[in-house]
C-alpha cells in the first residue's frame, strides 16, 4: 500500500518525538548482545553466502548500464559467474557467464556490446542474446546434442523501473513479493525506467566484514560524532524514526535540525510524489535486506548503496547514484557531480572508521557487540540472516534470539 498522507505527516511525528524521550521505551525488549564472531567466523561466512546470497533477491545493476540490444554486463558482486544482457526486445537476462560445452567464460570484459551474438572463445560455439544454442563448429560430431540442456543455464532476473535484480534460487518469490512493503510504498519506481538517471557508480573494496557498512547505513547513533563537521551540521540525530517491517526490510526518517533548511531549493525535477514531503524532511530511506539501501536526498535524487561480502573479512562497497537529471547535458552534469561528491564525502567518513571496529572484532578484545534502542535496524537484519540461514543451522554460540517480531509493522 502507498503512504498515505495520514501516514507521511505520522511517520515524520514519530522522528520528532524520538527528540522528547528520555527513557528506554516501555515495553521494548533489551537487544540481547550479538556475537562479535558473527562479523569475522569464516564458516558463518559461508552460512550466510549460502543462506542469504545464494536466496535473495540482490540489486546489482542499473538499467542505463546495458541500455543498448547487445549490452552485457558482468555481475562482479559475487562469486558466482553471472552475466546480464539486453536482448533484442529491450529486455534483460541473466545467464550463467559459461559456456555449455566445456564451461568457458563467454565474456572477459566487465561490459561491453556482444551485437546480436554470445560467441565461446574456446571453441566457437554461439547462443542467441536469450541464451539458446544457435550454432557450433563441426556439428556432425556430436550426436544427440538436441536432446540435452545446452542452453546457457538461466538465472531469475526482474526489473523494478531501472533496478535490475537477480536471485539464484530458482524457487524464490517473485521480487514483487518479496520487497513488500517496500515495493507499494515506492510504487513509483516500476515507472522510472528512462526517467531516474544513473548519474555514476562508485566501487570501493573496504577490508571489514560485509555487514559493518550494512550498519553504519541503517543507524544515525554516530552522526553527531563521526560526521560531526558534515551531515550532523544539518540533520538531527535525536529526531529520528526508525520503523522495522516484514521480509527483514525497515524505514527510517533523520529530521533536518529546526531552522536549518535541508534541500532549499533543487535542481532536480521531482519523481517520487507519493511519499509526500518525507524525502524534504530529512534524510529518508530504506534497507531492503540482505544489503540494500535506497537514500533520498529530495525526490528527484537519490543514492543505492549495496554491500557484499568478498570473504569474512573484504567486501564491496557500491554506490549507484540516481537522478531525475541526465549527466548527458553540461548542467544535468555538473548538479549530478556536486550532489555526488558532497555525498560520496559523508559516505566515505563511515567508511574510515569501519576497518579499525573489524579488527577489534577479529582480536578478541570485544566478545558481544551491545546495541542501542536506536540501533535495532541492526539487530533486525541479523534476526533475517538467521532466518534465511535457518535458525537450525547456526551455531548455537552464534545464534541470536529472536525478540523483534512483535515489533514488526503490520505484525499481530
Amino acid at each position: 500500500m502507498a503512504l498515505t498522507d495520514t501516514r507521511v505527516a505520522e511517520l515524520k511525528r514519530l522522528a520528532e518525538s524520538e527528540r522528547e524521550r528520555r527513557d528506554y521505551p516501555d515495553g521494548f525488549p533489551v537487544l540481547p548482545p550479538l556475537p562479535a564472531a558473527r562479523y569475522v567466523d569464516r564458516d558463518f561466512a559461508r552460512l550466510e553466502h549460502d543462506g542469504v546470497f545464494r536466496r535473495s533477491w540482490l540489486m546489482v545493476a542499473h538499467g542505463d548500464q546495458l541500455r543498448q540490444p547487445g549490452d552485457f554486463l558482468l555481475v562482479e558482486q559475487l562469486p558466482e559467474p553471472v552475466l546480464l544482457v539486453r536482448t533484442a526486445d529491450g529486455a534483460i537476462k541473466a545467464h550463467y557467464n559459461t559456456c555449455k560445452h566445456r564451461g568457458a567464460e563467454l565474456v572477459d570484459a566487465p561490459c561491453g556490446n556482444a551485437g546480436r551474438r554470445l560467441t565461446c572463445p574456446y571453441h566457437s560455439w554461439v547462443y542467441d542474446l536469450d541464451g539458446r544454442l544457435v550454432g557450433y563448429p563441426d556439428a556432425a560430431d556430436f550426436k544427440a546434442l538436441d536432446d540435452r540442456d545446452v542452453d546457457l543455464t538461466a538465472v531469475r532476473c526482474e526489473t523494478w523501473g531501472p533496478l535490475v535484480f537477480i536471485n539464484l534460487d530458482p524457487d524464490a518469490a517473485p521480487l514483487a513479493e518479496s520487497l513488500e512493503p517496500v515495493w507499494s510504498e515506492l510504487g513509483e519506481m516500476a515507472g522510472l525506467d528512462g526517467t531516474l538517471h544513473l548519474a555514476g557508480v562508485t566501487v570501493r573494496e573496504v577490508p571489514v566484514n560485509w555487514k559493518l557498512p550494512v550498519d553504519a547505513n541503517i543507524e544515525t547513533y554516530h552522526v553527531n560524532t563521526v560526521h560531526r563537521t558534515s551531515a550532523a551540521k544539518v540533520l538531527d540525530q535525536g529526531s529520528t524514526g526508525i520503523q522495522l517491517l516484514p521480509n527483514g526490510h525497515s524505514r527510517m526518517l533523520i529530521s533536518v535540525r529546526e531552522g536549518v533548511p535541508l534541500t532549499g531549493k533543487m535542481p532536480f525535477p521531482p519523481l517520487f510524489h507519493e511519499v509526500g514531503d518525507l524525502p524534504d524532511s530529512g534524510t529518508f530511506s530504506y534497507h531492503l535486506f540482505p544489503n540494500f539501501s535506497i537514500v533520498f536526498v529530495g525526490k528527484g535524487f537519490l543514492f543505492l548503496v549495496t554491500n557484499w561480502p568478498i570473504d569474512e573479512s573484504m567486501s564491496r562497497y557500491q554506490v549507484h547514484w540516481c537522478s531525475s537529471l541526465s549527466s548527458q547535458d553540461d548542467d544535468g552534469r555538473a548538479a549530478n557531480e556536486m550532489f555526488v561528491r558532497f555525498n560520496q564525502e559523508v559516505l566515505f567518513e563511515d567508511l574510515s572508521v569501519l576497518p579499525g571496529l573489524h579488527r577489534s572484532l577479529r582480536s578478541g578484545g570485544i566478545t558481544d557487540v551491545n546495541l542501542s534502542y536506536q540501533e535495532r535496524r541492526i539487530y533486525h537484519v541479523h534476526e533475517a540472516i538467521d532466518r534465511a540461514i535457518g535458525i537450525e543451522l547456526v551455531p548455537g554460540e552464534l545464534r541470536v534470539p529472536s525478540v523483534l517480531g512483535p515489533f514488526v509493522e503490520g505484525a499481530s
